[in-house]
């Protein structure tokens, strides 16, 4: 039924919370799995863009900024080469990418290049004005209606 299906991490125990299911249809239906990161940087975007004062405790800002972003960077790599490790081991066939930028539209995009016939990812399960404030990645990604999403809580 299923012969790609996309799974969007953010290196947290939640967004694991749809590595199982995924793994399951992908047993069941030989299909292969997309794991993504998308990393966003709009805080040092912005020191980067000028919108501060430059002067000497600036430039030490944006170096400790970028030597963070290339940390963070790393360890999204690692987290997901690990995640694909432990699929990998089970028998699926994995695929790896990571990005930098808008996560919803990136995973939008993603899944209309690739030919991604489902998206599984959590929900953080904000709800009310909380949601209404922060947005949510999983309700934008839903609310394209590009493909099927299966959404674990």
């Amino acid at each position: 039924m299923y012969s790609r299906i996309l799974v969007p991490l953010d290196c947290s125990k939640l967004a694991e919370k749809a590595l199982p299911h995924a793994e399951g249809l992908a047993k069941s239906s030989g299909a292969t799995i997309h794991l993504i990161n998308v990393l966003s940087r709009y805080t040092s975007a912005s020191m980067r863009s000028g919108s501060f004062d430059s002067g000497p405790a600036t430039v030490v800002g944006v170096d400790l900024a970028r030597q963070l972003e290339e940390v963070q960077i790393s360890e999204s790599k690692q987290y997901l080469r690990h995640a694909a490790d432990q699929l990998e081991h089970d028998g699926i066939k994995v695929q790896i990418e990571f990005h930098e930028g808008s996560p919803h539209d990136y995973i939008i995009d993603y899944a209309k290049q690739h030919g991604i016939d489902l998206i599984v990812m959590s929900t953080h399960g904000h709800g009310g004005l909380k949601r209404m404030l922060l947005g949510s990645i999983t309700d934008k990604v839903i609310r394209a209606g590009e493909m099927p999403v299966l959404v674990v809580p």
